[in-house]
């Protein structure tokens, strides 16, 4: 596909990234909701729970999010990326809406399970549909650029979510709005390299030529496309597959662990309001895009390995420095390490967005990002449920050093068993 990899980036990329940026930051604004769920439910009697229980409703999308990345994952290896994203958002947007109309906590949490199906699925599909139509030398930094749409969702829900004051249930309906973008997604074509897997040569042929203006033949390709499954992704990748394994799971436990709770951390340490709180949490939100753009240049200076490890053993740090203020009142580094934690882990989902796709080759990149995406639902599924116990059992302090601990492990991980991939063109 040498006219994708030496194409300039042009209308039809910006248009690309427009309508999977919006997604993308509705599928923040619908993941993060969750932290402000936590402290607007509980002053309603029907919505009481212990920390824990609060935990897992952040936690039930999160598992959802679980098998949605698989389930989606590889059904855009089958049905294309497109239709495939098409259903995860449909899914995830009409899941939003209907959760607000919940009458219990339980019921609340099963429907949140349902929004994470279309989460879980949205995110592996749209890293691999963006980046089969990136050119090479800009491919890693343009996913970090698409990844820091999470940011922009997150410190938009967060203004959305004191706008609104207690109205839980409009910020849900305001979740569900992303069912808008969909007619626009769906004029997009599909990927020619999907196209290519599947023998629909001249399809892609069209394609090229009506997006890059260039006349192209392409050939069938000679390996027939085949159900890959998970034993067959270990026994092929299993190195590449068990780096990612540790290191999704680490930056997703580390993220949802600390930013499902970070109003209540802030507002416990700090011993302010939950209002107040989520105006703490829009400044540290706002210091993830800075984390993305500069991960988006490092990665392709420096390699995507070393900026990922780099970055997620410098969120760790930055865990540890929280813990260690937490008891000290000290609003300054309190935020300071907040800040600082914000902004390295969110540079490396950033890094880590854009390295995984490149780890596997065309026919299973579906199936491979999907299983890495279903690594983090575990993550983080289990991180807010941890943290709430560890708060009930001791302290703020004691439950973000574990969070801080688990990122540097991810460090470790990629910086032992990764594999460089920068300025090597898609499998």
């Amino acid at each position: 596909m040498e006219t994708i990899e030496k194409a300039k980036f042009g209308k039809f990329h910006y248009n690309l990234l427009a309508v999977l940026g919006t997604i993308w930051a509705f599928i923040a604004i619908n993941t993060i909701a969750a932290s402000f769920l936590i402290p607007l439910l509980k002053k309603e009697p029907a919505f009481q729970g212990s920390l824990a229980k609060l935990g897992s409703l952040g936690s039930a999308a999160l598992f959802g999010m679980l098998f949605g990345a698989w389930l989606f994952g590889s059904l855009a290896d089958y049905i294309g990326r497109k239709k495939s994203l098409a259903i995860a958002v449909t899914t995830f947007g009409l899941g939003s809406i209907i959760s607000a109309f919940s009458q219990s906590l339980d019921q609340l949490i099963a429907l949140r399970f349902v929004v994470g199906l279309g989460l879980g699925g949205s995110l592996p599909v749209a890293s691999s549909y963006f980046a089969e139509f990136m050119p090479q030398r800009i491919r890693g930094a343009m996913i970090s650029i698409l990844e820091s749409f999470w940011a922009i969702g997150t410190i938009i829900i967060g203004i959305v979510a004191l706008a609104i004051g207690t109205s839980w249930r409009n910020l849900l309906f305001f979740g569900g709005t992303v069912l808008l973008i969909l007619p626009i997604l769906l004029a997009l074509p599909e990927s020619p390299r999907f196209l290519l897997v599947k023998g629909r040569v001249e399809e892609a042929e069209r394609i090229i030529e009506k997006i890059f203006g260039v006349k192209v033949k392409l050939k069938k390709l000679e390996e027939k496309h085949e159900k890959v499954t998970i034993a067959e992704l270990w026994e092929k990748f299993a190195k590449t597959t068990l780096m990612l394994t540790v290191a999704w799971f680490s930056i997703a436990f580390a993220y949802y662990g600390f930013f499902i709770w970070l109003p209540k951390f802030l507002a416990s340490t700090l011993s302010i309001t939950v209002f107040k709180s989520f105006q703490y949490f829009i400044i540290t939100a706002i210091a993830q895009l800075p984390g993305y753009y500069s991960a988006a240049y490092l990665i392709e200076k420096i390699g995507r390995k070393k900026t990922l490890s780099s970055y997620l053993l410098i969120s760790g740090l930055a865990g540890i420095m929280f813990y260690k203020f937490a008891s000290s009142g000290n609003v300054n580094l309190i935020m300071l390490s907040a800040i600082l934690f914000s902004f390295f882990n969110l540079g490396a989902w950033g890094a880590i967005y854009a390295y995984t796709p490149e780890l596997y080759p065309t026919n299973v990149r579906g199936t491979g990002t999907g299983w890495a995406g279903a690594m983090a639902r575990i993550g983080g599924g289990l991180a807010p449920i941890i943290a709430g116990k560890l708060m009930e059992s001791y302290t703020v302090g004691v439950a973000v050093l574990v969070i801080a601990i688990v990122s540097i492990v991810g460090a470790v991980d990629v910086l032992l068993l990764g594999e460089e991939t920068k300025g090597k063109a898609l499998a």
